[in-house]
């Protein structure tokens, strides 16, 4: 199914989440998770559908997601994948265990998901202890909740990401928090960066050699900072790992973006026709540029961390 086909599929309520996703109103792989499974919960919920009809929706719904952001972001593909486990064995049951099954998936992967982001945030809040100048980059959910748990006031510096308007977003909650916020344009990073102690950033996907996947702009700052000695962190839970790649899959692609509506929206000219704005959205960081990884497991140099993301792949199969 298409996009619109899916979408036709939806209540009302399902259907704004629905276009939050995919239109990017709502960033970040954790709350695209999140939004998820409340599309699929509200499906279950629908009593006027009978529970053979919710397995169906259900099913499309994550079949959808699985083959759009989840293939950018094995984060939602294996979030998914938790959520759906065991619905084949459904077709029989009543509409009563359909819907609690659906449910009970649900919840479960939140409640656990929840634990794991308490455990990962207290150790970005330890690294961070004795900060008091750092740099945040491009739209995280969890980098968004370090910031707002960092618990004394500290000097943030938030490039602009105008690209794709990755760095708006973090304001907010940094300002809210009581921190003495610099958001500036991505093109003086070199500049701000000089002034910081670390700079931090989420992830899209993480291979188990410790590459990281985010978006276009994080190359740079991982380069600056290996330039001029400055650690760069990346906070992301476990169920972001993608092991495919150890077993000869191939690696993901840049994920190709159109910039024209972003950077020539405004342009009354005609030569905007003649122009191509086509370019990539999402990018990878090798793992040399990386200090450590932080995440739920602990807080992890990158040349480290084949055997933890192979163990959570095997605990994953397992769930």
């Amino acid at each position: 199914m298409n996009k619109e086909e899916v979408r036709q599929l939806l209540n009302n309520q399902s259907s704004k989440l629905f276009d939050d996703i995919v239109n990017s109103r709502v960033l970040g792989a954790n709350n695209h998770i999140r939004m998820i499974g409340e599309i699929m919960l509200l499906t279950a919920e629908d009593e006027s559908e009978k529970g053979k009809n919710v397995l169906y929706k259900v099913r499309e719904i994550a079949r959808f997601f699985m083959e759009t952001r989840g293939q950018q972001s094995r984060a939602i593909y294996n979030a998914i994948r938790y959520y759906i486990k065991g619905l084949d064995d459904l077709e029989n049951a009543g509409e009563r265990e359909i819907r609690e099954r659906i449910a009970n998936r649900i919840n479960a992967y939140g409640a656990e998901a929840a634990k794991d982001m308490d455990t990962l945030i207290s150790y970005g809040v330890h690294i961070a202890e004795n900060l008091d100048t750092i740099m945040i980059f491009d739209y995280s959910s969890t980098v968004d909740r370090f910031v707002a748990e960092l618990g004394r006031k500290r000097t943030i510096y938030i490039p602009e990401s105008r690209a794709l308007d990755g760095g708006r977003p973090f304001v907010k909650t940094a300002v809210e928090a009581g921190h003495e916020v610099h958001f500036i344009p991505d093109t003086t990073m070199l500049v701000a960066l000089k002034k910081c102690q670390a700079a931090f950033m989420g992830a899209e996907t993480v291979y188990p050699d410790g590459t990281v996947f985010n978006t276009v702009g994080s190359d740079i700052l991982a380069i600056l900072c290996r330039q001029i000695g400055i650690p760069l962190y990346v906070l992301t839970p476990m169920i972001k790992v993608d092991t495919r790649p150890v077993y000869g899959y191939n690696r993901l692609s840049p994920m190709p973006f159109d910039y024209g509506p972003r950077l020539a929206g405004a342009w009354d000219m005609e030569a905007k026709e003649l122009v191509d704005f086509r370019g990539i959205k999402l990018l990878e960081i090798a793992p040399e540029y990386i200090r450590s990884l932080i995440t739920e497991k602990g807080i992890i140099p990158s040349s480290a961390f084949f055997h933890e993301a192979m163990e959570y792949a095997r605990f994953l199969e397992e769930v």
